[in-house]
Formats: C-alpha cells, sequence, structure tokens
C-alpha cells in the first residue's frame, strides 16, 4: 500500500477538538495504488465500489467534490520558425572526421529529396544497359518531335542504330536472353541515347547542325541532356569499405547556421535518430549573403485533450463506457512491458493536450512561444521545459551531439513519400567460410546486357583437373588448388595497420590469369574492408532502381544500395595443398 492512506474507521474512547478540526479536512494523498499479494492487476483495476455512503466518503477524501476555480483552455497560440536546408555534403570517402570545412560541400537542389542525393550511385555503373539506351533515345527523338524538329530528330535515328552493348562474361549471348527480346522489340524506332550523349560531348554532330532550325533543335537537345544528367552533383555519400553511407547537412546560414551529420547511415529513408548535431560547427559558402533568413510563422489553434482508443476516464470516480474494460488487463508478474504500459494509462497525468503545429520538412523547426488563453479570458505564457528541465525527463525525436547536448528544434530530413524499388540489378554477399577460413564476396546477381540483373549461377563453372587418362584410377592425386565458382571473389586478409587486419579484394587464377569481379560494387581496387564489416551472419547488398515523388510532383530516379543481414556463412569447397581420387 502506498504512503498516507486512511483510515475506514476510527475506534476511540475521547475525542478532542483537535482531533475533531483534523477531521474537517480529508487527509492529503500523493498516490493510492493498491498491490495484489497474487500479483494479479484486477482486483486493483476494477476499482469494486461500496454502499453510497461509503463511496461518498471515499470520494471527500479524494478531493473529489472540492472546486476548482480554474478555466481550461480554449485556444494556443504558437509562435515557430523553421530555418531551411541550404547546403549537403557527401562524406563517403572520407574517414569520421570534426572538421566541417573538410566535406564538399554542394549547395542544395531547391525541391530535391535527401534520398536522391545521397544514394544515388553513378549512371555509368549501373546504366549501362540496352533498356537506358532505348529509353534515353526515346525521349531525345520524342521532345525534337514534339518541337517540330522533324528532320533532327530522323537524323538521330539514323545516326545511332540500336545495338546489345557488349559483356566480356556473355560473349554468346546467352546468359541474358530478355536483351534479344528487347532489341527485337526496339530496333529502328529508337536511338541509343548513350551514344548520342557521347557524340554530343565531343562536338556538334551532323544530325543537329544540318538541322533547319538549329537553334531551336539545340535548346531541346540541351533540356534533354539535363534530364539525363538528373540533379547535378548527386552521389558521393556511399562508402563501400563500411557498406554504408556518410553525409552532412546543414541549416540556415550564418547565425541561424545548424549543421548536422550521419556517419553510419543504410539505407531507407533518413530520420532524425541518424543524424547527429555539431554544435561547434561553422560552415561558410559562396552565395551565403543570397540566402533568404529563418521562417517565422504564427498559428492560433484549438486546444483538444489528448485522447486513444482504450483510454481510462479522466477521474477515478468516472464510469468508463460499455466497452471498455479495464480490469480486462491480461498481465503476469512477470510481463513488465506490458504492467508498465498499464501503469502509464491509469496512474499517469491525463491532462495532456493536442496543438498540432505544421512543421515545414526539410527545416529545423523551432517552437518559439505558447500563449494559452483560458475560458476566463486569461493568456497564459507555457514556459519551455527545456529551460527548466533540460537534460532530464521524458525526451524523443531530439537530435544530440556527441556530449550529449540536445538540438533545440524538431529537425525534418527532406526525405521523399517512401521510395518505389524495382528488382535487383545487382546483388553481392558477403560471407564467411569457417571451412576455408576465409572470407567471399559472392556475385549472385550483375548487370546484364538489356540493363536487368543477371544471374551467375548459369554461367560455365571450372572443375577439377582430369588426371592423366594412364593413370590407375584407384591413385590419389596432387591438387595444388581446388576450384570455386567465378563469382566467388576472394577477400584476402592483409596488414594494413600495425596490430590492424584488413578484408582486402583479390582474384582466383582460372588457367594463369585472374578472374576479375563482375559487379559494379567490388570495381573500386584496391578494396579493402574492416573485418567487422562482415560478421558471422555475413552481409547482403542490392543495388536497386528507385522512384519517388519530390514536393513539386516531379519525379526522382536514382539507383540505390539496400544492405540487409545475411544469412549465416557459407561454404566455398576451396582447398589447398589436397590429395584427391579422380573420381571425386
Amino acid at each position: 500500500m502506498a504512503d498516507n492512506v486512511p483510515v475506514d474507521l476510527f475506534v476511540v474512547s475521547q475525542i478532542d477538538a483537535a482531533f475533531l478540526g483534523a477531521l474537517a479536512t480529508p487527509p492529503a494523498m500523493t498516490r493510492l495504488e493498491p498491490q495484489s499479494i497474487s500479483g494479479d492487476p484486477k482486483p486493483g483495476v476494477e476499482a469494486r465500489v461500496a454502499d453510497p455512503l461509503w463511496m461518498v466518503g471515499r470520494q471527500w477524501q479524494f478531493g473529489e467534490l472540492l472546486g476548482e476555480d480554474t478555466g481550461s483552455p480554449v485556444s494556443v497560440k504558437v509562435a515557430s520558425r523553421a530555418i531551411p536546408i541550404t547546403a549537403w555534403a557527401p562524406a563517403g570517402r572520407m574517414d569520421g572526421t570534426d572538421d566541417p570545412t573538410k566535406p564538399d560541400w554542394r549547395p542544395w537542389p531547391e525541391g530535391a529529396v535527401l534520398e536522391e542525393l545521397i544514394e544515388h550511385v553513378p549512371r555509368a555503373g549501373y546504366e549501362r544497359g540496352l533498356r537506358w539506351r532505348a529509353e534515353t533515345g526515346g525521349a531525345l527523338i520524342e521532345a525534337l518531335r514534339e518541337a517540330g524538329h522533324d528532320d533532327a530528330a530522323d537524323g538521330a535515328l539514323t545516326a545511332y542504330p540500336l545495338d546489345l552493348p557488349s559483356d566480356p562474361l556473355d560473349p554468346t549471348g546467352t546468359l541474358d536472353p530478355a536483351a534479344d527480346r528487347l532489341l527485337l522489340g526496339l530496333a529502328g524506332s529508337v536511338p541509343d541515347g548513350i551514344e548520342a550523349l557521347e557524340d554530343l560531348a565531343a562536338g556538334t554532330p551532323g544530325w543537329l547542325s544540318g538541322a533547319a532550325d538549329e537553334p531551336g533543335a539545340r535548346a531541346v537537345v540541351d533540356d534533354w541532356q539535363q534530364w539525363v544528367a538528373g540533379v547535378p552533383d548527386r552521389g558521393g555519400a556511399w562508402t563501400t569499405t563500411r557498406l554504408e553511407h556518410r553525409f552532412w547537412l546543414r541549416f540556415g546560414s550564418g547565425e541561424h547556421s545548424v549543421v548536422v551529420r550521419s556517419e553510419a547511415f543504410g539505407a531507407g529513408q533518413p530520420r532524425w535518430h541518424h543524424l547527429e548535431w555539431m554544435p561547434d560547427a561553422t560552415v561558410r559558402l559562396d552565395g551565403d549573403d543570397n540566402l533568404a533568413g529563418p521562417i517565422d510563422r504564427e498559428d492560433v489553434l484549438l486546444a483538444t485533450p489528448l485522447r486513444y482508443p482504450g483510454m481510462p476516464a479522466d477521474r477515478y470516480w468516472q464510469l468508463e463506457e460499455g466497452n471498455i474494460a479495464i480490469a480486462a488487463i491480461e498481465a503476469q508478474p512477470h510481463d513488465l512491458a506490458r504492467l508498465a504500459l498499464a501503469e502509464f494509462a491509469l496512474v499517469s497525468g491525463d491532462d495532456w493536450m493536442v496543438v498540432p503545429v505544421d512543421g515545414r520538412a526539410g527545416a529545423v523547426n523551432r517552437v518559439l512561444s505558447v500563449e494559452v488563453s483560458t475560458t476566463f479570458g486569461e493568456v497564459r505564457t507555457i514556459a519551455d521545459a527545456s529551460s527548466v528541465r533540460r537534460g532530464s525527463g521524458f525526451r524523443i525525436f531530439e537530435v544530440t551531439s556527441a556530449d550529449g547536448r540536445e538540438l533545440d528544434g524538431v529537425l525534418l530530413p527532406p526525405t521523399g513519400a517512401t521510395p518505389l524499388t524495382g528488382d535487383a540489378i545487382e546483388e553481392v554477399a558477403f560471407v564467411r567460410d569457417e571451412a576455408a577460413n576465409m572470407a567471399w564476396a559472392v556475385e549472385k546477381i550483375v548487370p546484364g546486357r538489356s540493363g536487368d540483373g543477371r544471374s551467375r549461377l548459369s554461367e560455365p563453372q571450372p572443375s577439377h583437373p582430369t588426371p592423366p587418362p594412364d593413370r590407375d584410377p584407384e591413385d590419389v592425386f596432387y591438387e595444388f588448388v581446388s576450384p570455386v565458382p567465378k563469382h566467388w571473389i576472394p577477400l584476402v586478409p592483409v596488414r594494413v595497420a600495425p596490430a590492424t587486419i584488413g578484408l582486402r579484394k583479390g582474384a582466383m587464377l582460372d588457367e594463369g590469369e585472374p578472374v576479375p569481379a563482375a559487379s559494379v560494387l567490388l570495381e573500386p581496387t584496391p578494396l579493402t574492408f574492416p573485418p567487422e564489416e562482415i560478421p558471422r551472419e555475413g552481409v547482403t547488398v542490392r543495388a536497386v532502381p528507385a522512384l519517388a515523388r519530390r514536393r513539386d510532383g516531379s519525379y526522382a530516379r536514382w539507383t540505390a544500395h539496400r544492405v540487409r543481414v545475411g544469412r549465416g556463412e557459407a561454404s566455398s569447397g576451396f582447398a589447398s595443398d589436397s590429395a584427391r581420387l579422380p573420381s571425386s
């Protein structure tokens, strides 16, 4: 039982005046919390009632009969300030640093979404297939014809016939049959847009210089080139060795500047908890003087009580609705989470008010003042809780610094709606092979000639060497290195620093020649992974096409990496210095 619990029955032989005076005021209670000996919370939350006089006495003890001369909130005036984002910087090729001048800062493109900037992988890596060549070429022809430049469109169609790109791993073209079907349907109707783009970069091609309206056709081609390039200065936040993204963001400028960073963002939508506030960072960029300042606004809103389904009544002596059964809580003594939730609903204060204030996406939103008007015409200013309880109490949605300082305001990253993603263009599984005491990068899916992903499992795989025909079938023979599938890329332990070992991308030999990696993810050379980035359960990285809608309704397209936990250890069958039978 809690402290200060009143006694229901007094049996005394003499009552003096002092005692009668004490009875005139009900005993003070800080908290009344019945404790069940059995551990079942049902008897306590049932709050069973007895005779009417007992109920009146209990209400008197609880202070239910006291009237409060107070007003109820009617309206709330909220003054807020939004500090919009002004710059960003990729930090994918940088080790962790606290110096804000080190990253390559770039102005924030108006209307862009954060995912398309930080997750973007250059199209030269993944969009080299027939599908992207045909799409860009078709867009060029369509734009020229809509503008009335049919002669330029016919010239481009003739100059850049669509053909299949080469694939060293698929010289016969049998591993990606979709490419032949795609070419059969598109050949002759659209040109090769990538060839046109490369030709325009080298100079002015004849089909453009010979157009009847060359200035008009050139303007259309310039717009097309910008569309193909997409939003400028994208990408650079991906760190291949860490399999994550790193980036910096700056909101506002000058005295209102707020700098945050993310050192270990995996994939998906960046949220406030992915960011770290840099309170001492100062970033000055060219053009800051021309930037708009913070956006201030005032909103007058109705104050509505916070309610949720199944919420207990406001007053202890008020009966709940018939569809709410507080005593139906099913919780055992060891169900700590459920008991804590029930205690929060039953014991905590219910005088929370909801004041919905729209925050600006892509900005740090701060509440400057809150004024509450009551039914008595009183206007009261609500003090900021952080000014009196900074660092204590319940807090959420706050970006903090490395030393625990909290950023004033709510940071809403400039993200779009949940992006749509397609089938994987590329998939690489990083696995541990304890039998061989090695780690591997297994290329499961790589870009095919069509532009879609194709499986590497269908490629011809190396086999064990064949012994001479005159050898006795029962004789064992020596094998220096056992064959390994070509899509298994070894990660060899190397010393990268004193007492520090890394896993560096290597290559197996096939007839004396190294077998290169076919995936774009493993293109960088040398490529060394810290051992902790490839745990025992493994890691799988997928490259997928992504699509999201910007605030102005336009679409953002990019190719993004998606990282997920692997499926455990794997066995490559690799062995060295082994003796085997010819039949094995």
